[in-house]
């Protein structure tokens, strides 16, 4: 048996743990249930934490919703990065980048999303921190595919590529979660192949 004594947790660790109990109930409750049913009664409920500490961290629901997914794609950046196998070339880096990208993409936590992105389009209040989180989460998303591809990231375009394969990966992934819009939604082989040729014709154009 250990003789050495447990560390006591601090006041620090333990407002920590409240707040992502807090938000992870959030980020579950998104997926689950949907925005409009989602309350902080509940959220607190399901996070076994008292109304009372949520309300001190988050007091209203739009704080609430607005933080769980303000850390989701800081949590995500490592995931996206990965550790490339050296012997590989960019070109083929950047093969792996997009698919992670669209892996992300199909996460529930981007469900979670996707629903404060619709409610938020007649929120005023939510949509500035959905804005904030979104125009965030690109930047992280350009920051890292530089990292990957740190050559390929020189090339004038770039930039503006990374963006059109976050926007056509955001369009595909929210029309389709909805039930039976397969038909009308190219699948990510389709998507993927469209999006390297475009790729590879700023390549061309840059030699």
């Amino acid at each position: 048996m250990s003789t050495t004594p447990r560390r006591r947790r601090s006041q620090a660790d333990r407002r920590a743990a409240t707040q992502a109990a807090l938000l992870d109930a959030a980020i579950e409750t998104l997926v689950e249930d949907g925005y409009a049913t989602l309350t902080t009664r509940g959220v607190s409920e399901r996070a076994g934490v008292s109304q009372g500490a949520q309300q001190h961290y988050f007091p209203t629901k739009t704080a609430l919703v607005q933080a769980a997914i303000g850390r989701v794609a800081p949590q995500l950046v490592p995931y996206l990065i990965g550790q490339p196998d050296p012997g590989d070339s960019e070109r083929e880096r950047v093969e792996l980048l997009l698919d992670r990208m669209w892996e992300i993409h199909r996460l529930p936590v981007t469900r979670a999303a996707f629903e404060l992105y619709n409610a938020a389009r007649t929120d005023t209040e939510l949509a500035a921190g959905i804005a904030s989180a979104h125009n965030h989460a690109t930047a992280l998303t350009k920051a890292a595919a530089a990292q990957v591809v740190p050559e390929l990231a020189t090339i004038p375009g770039f930039a503006d590529w990374v963006l059109v394969a976050l926007s056509t990966m955001r369009g595909a992934a929210f029309v389709s979660a909805v039930p039976g819009t397969a038909a009308g939604v190219a699948d990510w082989p389709t998507t993927r192949t469209h999006l390297l040729y475009g790729l590879d014709r700023l390549i061309a154009e840059a030699r």
